[in-house]
């Protein structure tokens, strides 16, 4: 299709005549070669005969050569037109006055049309443009040689050219023009091969490239195939970000940016990402070359081929310095949020708990105005009465004294008498009447203990340290409690079992110090009546609900400890039990505030210790330790 029919057998091309042409010539020579040779062997006979001839043997030689030398050819042939034939690059031949003489079946395809319409086509200028090769038609001088051929003195040239394709859109042909001979005549063979995909190819690449070069973020490619994995690219902005130029990177591995504070868990990752031919991304801390420190959001990807053989790995660098400047500052700001909200915090409690102190010392304040004022208002009918009882006791033994001598003088009374003093019971009178006013005197004495007991607790004045008898501020809490203490039918009474030492007056503050007595007594009340109502009778007889207090000296300190044998505390709640509001008492029956001033009572104010040692099952001891003298 692509050649000029000579034998309708083997369809031989133009080139083929040609090289029959060559072939055929090249036998005749043979014959005129070897039949002078044999003419001169045989010249020594010529005396004899002048006829020449030859041999049947020789002929027949002859022949076989010619047979050999013709098949020999028609092979040539036949591979020569097939190589041209299946070359991927299209081939033309072009004579000297530009026209194509031969196009392959790959310039056809190139060309887009068939090798019937390129035949007789101006070559340069018409289907190919450039400059350069359209001058090749007339000047073949200027041609300039490209490396060395085999024959001397043939000219070369290679360029770059635009192929016009018909109803298809050109394509850039890389072509290389050699000289040659067609029908015996010089011309030129033009090997196209089409390098448009690859033209596109490399103008893609050069834009990824100004694109990569243009970029902010550092690019880096290393060397899969090097166990050190070395840098072979890097883009200038990671020259910006590192301070080294691009002489000084090429060849070395990405450790030359670390430095001794780098963290090692992020470069194992690193490592483990080569080893395992995976992605990985870390942020760690790098120098430049100047020495100054960077952070950097490194992450590599690897690069396979084809076949998925490992060949690069891709590097991205950020420069998060800033980034990580701010987080660092946010996270310091937050830090100090946090403190700022903790102190917040920790005054609104200090607040709420001083609000509290306030509200209980107000309270406790106020039940001692009004102790002090109903022991001020009781005490004086009191004393009254009291006072009065001696006397009436004396005016009473003084009447009766008195009967007596009536009766031991006037033994037989008028009727009227008799009658009224057995009516009156006189001889009962005088029997009863004095152990009516003995019992009103142990009463009178005893409502005189109890408002001394409530003048002792509601010491109010404790705005400056006095000597105290801490027993008295026992006692006196323990009679204010007395109701708490006392049994009825439906509850056994709390027997206080009182272990007092001999204790010097102590410098403190009385008020708040019976304070605590009585918040710590009560708490043990009401252990022990929560205690009460799970036992049965039997078991709280065996066991009575107890108070231990016990008082000693122990170096210049004074140690009171306060014991119940209740059902104890856990260690939970025991950490726990001189916290502001911390209480296990149900809703509406405590404030959890009792401990908690008592606490500050006994070590902010005095300077002394409270502590509280508990089993479950053993009860609770609570122990007050303060100086004797501050």
């Amino acid at each position: 299709m692509f050649f000029q029919e000579a034998d309708p057998e083997n369809k031989v091309s133009n080139i083929s005549r040609n090289h029959k042409k060559t072939a055929h010539n090249m036998i005749h020579r043979t014959d005129y070669q070897q039949i002078p040779k044999k003419r001169a062997e045989n010249s020594t006979d010529a005396n004899i005969s002048e006829a020449y001839s030859l041999s049947l043997c020789e002929l027949q030689q002859m022949e076989r050569a010619m047979e050999q030398l013709k098949q020999d050819l028609k092979a040539s042939e036949s591979r020569f037109q097939n190589v041209i034939e299946k070359n991927a690059d299209g081939i033309a031949i072009v004579n000297k006055r530009g026209l194509v003489c031969f196009a392959n079946p790959s310039a056809e395809a190139l060309f887009n049309c068939t090798a019937e319409e390129l035949l007789g086509q101006a070559f340069f200028g018409n289907l190919v443009v450039e400059v350069s090769a359209c001058d090749l038609e007339m000047a073949t001088d200027i041609i300039p040689q490209v490396g060395k051929t085999e024959a001397p003195g043939t000219r070369v040239v290679q360029t770059e050219v635009e192929a016009i394709r018909k109803q298809k859109a050109n394509a850039v042909v890389e072509m290389r023009v050699v000289e040659t001979e067609w029908d015996g005549e010089m011309a030129y063979l033009a090997t196209l091969r089409d390098i448009t995909d690859r033209k596109r190819a490399e103008e893609m690449l050069w834009l990824y490239d100004r694109a990569i070069a243009a970029s902010s973020t550092g690019f880096t490619i290393y060397d899969a195939t090097d166990p050190e994995h070395p840098i072979i690219y890097c883009n200038p902005a990671f020259e910006s970000m590192t301070g080294y130029r691009r002489q000084e990177i090429i060849g070395k591995n990405g450790r030359f940016l670390h430095g001794s504070d780098t963290d090692p868990a992020a470069v194992e990752i690193i490592r483990q990402a080569l080893q395992t031919e995976s992605e990985c991304k870390v942020i760690l801390k790098n120098y430049r070359k100047d020495g100054t420190a960077f952070w950097n959001c490194f992450s590599i990807s690897p690069v396979r081929d084809r076949l998925g053989k490992l060949t690069h790995f891709i590097g991205v660098q950020r420069d998060i310095t800033e980034r990580k400047q701010a987080e660092e500052a946010l996270h310091i700001s937050e830090a100090q949020s946090r403190e700022q909200a903790a102190e917040l915090a920790a005054t609104l409690n200090q607040l709420k708990a001083t609000n509290s102190q306030l509200v209980q010392s107000e309270k406790m304040s106020s039940l001692g105005l009004l102790l002090a004022g109903v022991a001020h208002e009781i005490n004086n009918p009191v004393s009254f009465i009291y006072g009065n009882l001696t006397h009436l006791t004396n005016y009473t033994q003084d009447l009766f004294h008195h009967l007596e001598l009536y009766q031991k003088h006037y033994p037989d009374p008028v009727a009227e008498i008799q009658q009224e003093r057995e009516e009156n019971e006189l001889d009962f009178l005088a029997e009863d009447l004095p152990k009516i006013l003995s019992s009103m005197s142990v009463g009178v004495e005893r409502i005189c203990q109890i408002v001394q007991s409530l003048r002792n607790f509601s010491r109010h004045d404790d705005s400056e340290m006095k000597a105290v008898n801490l027993h008295e501020g026992i006692d006196s809490t323990l009679l204010i409690l007395n109701h708490r203490l006392k049994g009825n039918g439906e509850k056994p009474p709390i027997q206080i079992v009182k272990q007092y030492g001999e204790l010097p007056p102590v410098e403190c503050f009385a008020g708040p110090i019976n304070q605590v007595f009585m918040n710590i007594l009560s708490n043990a009340i009401d252990a022990l009546e929560d205690a009460k109502n799970k036992p049965n009778c039997q078991e709280m007889l065996q066991n009575p609900s107890q108070i231990r207090i016990g008082t000693e000296v122990v170096g210049n300190l004074v140690e009171i400890k306060i014991a119940d044998n209740g059902p104890g505390i856990t260690e939970e709640v025991k950490q726990q039990i001189f916290d502001t509001f911390f209480t296990t008492k149900p809703i509406g029956k405590g404030t959890g505030m009792g401990l908690s001033i008592s606490y500050q009572i006994i070590v902010e104010r005095h300077k002394g210790e409270l502590y509280c040692t508990s089993e479950l099952g053993k009860g609770t001891e609570f122990t007050i330790k303060i100086p004797i003298a501050p």
